[in-house]
């Protein structure tokens, strides 16, 4: 899948190919030999008035997920993609279908503080790792300044058959487990883009409706 950093309802993009998938969105593009500084493209992504995604081309995405670690606050966060019996668990956290995710602690594993963090937020337990999925990134206003997040996702199966608890104190309210028809559609159609990344790679593009 093709690396993107979202801020807001926009990303940084560094493939062409994105654009086709890419629904409701308006591009604008840089070539790194238009002489534009990667500073000056990052301030006109992140300039509020601007609502245009960005499709930076001969620019890899290293060389730019290190430009904002030099700049911004870097976060690192883990979470799960959890099946149950071709089941999929989405919390609902602030109006919009989510996955458990958190903040590492200080000298954890990405591995154990996703498991940990789908435990809280979930009281899903039973947990085993399949597999990685690709990290997702996003832009958000930190302490007067950004912050750079990259979340670390997983693949996950339980046979955990307790009732789900949501953690209220992280302003979750639900937590279901939804047929993978739902997840491409309900859940899809109002989440967040990050989690709609995830989604696509987990349990393919085949039947999206968007």
């Amino acid at each position: 899948m093709n690396k993107k950093i979202y801020y807001n309802n926009k990303f940084i993009g560094f493939d062409e190919s994105i654009i086709q998938s890419s629904q409701n969105q308006t591009f604008k593009f840089y070539k790194k030999e238009d002489q534009q500084s990667l500073k000056k493209i990052i301030e006109d992504f992140l300039n509020e008035t601007n609502s245009n995604s960005i499709i930076i081309l001969n620019y890899d995405f290293e060389t730019v997920f290190n430009y904002f670690q030099k700049d911004f606050s870097y976060i690192e966060a883990a979470g799960g993609f959890i099946e149950k019996n071709t089941q999929f668990l989405f919390i609902h956290r602030l109006g919009k279908w989510d996955l458990p995710k958190g903040k590492l602690d200080k000298g954890e594993t990405i591995e154990n503080a996703a498991v940990r963090e789908c435990e809280e937020e979930c009281a899903v337990t039973n947990l085993k790792i399949i597999k990685r999925l690709a990290s997702t990134f996003h832009i958000y206003p930190y302490k007067k300044a950004f912050a750079l997040k990259q979340t670390f996702w997983f693949y996950m199966k339980t046979d955990h058959a307790k009732k789900l608890i949501p953690q209220t104190e992280e302003n979750i309210d639900e937590v279901l487990w939804f047929s993978e028809k739902d997840a491409k559609n309900k859940v899809y159609n109002d989440t967040y883009l990050t989690i709609k990344d995830v989604i696509l790679e987990a349990l393919g593009p085949a039947n999206i409706e968007k």
